[in-house]
């Protein structure tokens, strides 16, 4: 494992936040940002080139520094954001999520307990389009083969990075659009500690139209390739075990209740995707 620098008395976090055309939500999450008691943070948001209220609401937070148009992809939005970043620890928040209030603070100070560590992330906490609360998930502490064999444990939301993590195992990677921070957590675990701290600091926004649910079997693939192909996973890990007994379980609950035809398209969805392997 690489050591890590000692962290400045007060470190700089930096913030990134990719936006399109997040007019609906954007100024919670602003604001979520705006209201952290800790004295040095930098939001940096990304916007490119959003056609709703989106630009508007930026013009009200003349604070968060703001680069618009940003390219197309959240990969390269992200990317750019990092490069810029000037933050001792920085963090990837989306659009239509939040922090909590004290998040920050409470951040800076697991990694002053944890000088080693160089991801530090929390339990998952899901809120519908409204902000109400629909579900709290403990995550588990993970590692390097954890993350390539079995599953991505790391909340993307709740994960705050030593920049020297970064500059080390490089930005996101493009090739992968749909489980790039994912691939990020296995590049820095394979290097560094990761630790997990069992709080809630962060929520993650549940609501129609968002990519994680209109790709998510497209998202299970992609991922699939990733750790397969970038990071040798074994072809019969837990990942695709897992997945295929959940897939198969479902399809036979449609069968005895008399669901056939939703039965045989989940078969052939099944068939098509281990012949796609």
């Amino acid at each position: 494992m690489n050591p890590l620098p000692e962290l400045p008395e007060l470190p700089t976090v930096s913030v990134i936040t990719p936006s399109y055309n997040t007019g609906k939500f954007i100024e919670e999450t602003l604001r979520s940002v705006q209201m952290q008691d800790y004295p040095f943070i930098e939001h940096i948001v990304l916007d490119s080139g959003s056609t709703d209220e989106t630009p508007q609401i930026l013009a009200r937070y003349p604070m968060v520094r703001q680069v618009s148009p940003a390219p197309q992809g959240i990969c390269e939005k992200v990317n750019l954001g990092f490069s810029m970043a000037k933050g001792d620890i920085v963090a990837w928040l989306c659009a239509d999520d939040l922090y909590l209030p004290g998040a920050v603070t409470k951040v800076v100070e697991e990694f002053r307990k944890h000088p080693e560590a160089a991801l530090i992330y929390c339990n998952d906490l899901r809120v519908d389009e409204n902000g109400v609360e629909i579900l709290r998930t403990r995550s588990r502490q993970t590692d390097f083969n954890e993350l390539v064999q079995v599953m991505d444990h790391v909340p993307q939301q709740t994960a705050f990075i030593r920049r020297e993590a970064i500059e080390c195992v490089g930005l996101l990677d493009s090739r992968w659009p749909l489980v790039s921070d994912w691939d990020l957590w296995i590049r820095i675990s394979k290097v560094f500690p990761v630790l997990l701290v069992d709080e809630w600091w962060s929520a993650a926004r549940v609501h129609p139209g968002q990519l994680s649910s209109i790709h998510k079997y497209a998202a299970w693939k992609q991922g699939r390739r990733m750790t397969r192909q970038k990071h040798g996973a074994r072809f019969f890990s837990p990942l695709f075990r897992n997945y295929w007994r959940a897939k198969l379980s479902r399809a036979l609950m449609m069968l005895r209740t008399g669901h056939y035809r939703d039965f045989y398209s989940k078969l052939n969805s099944v068939i098509r995707g281990l012949a796609s392997r």
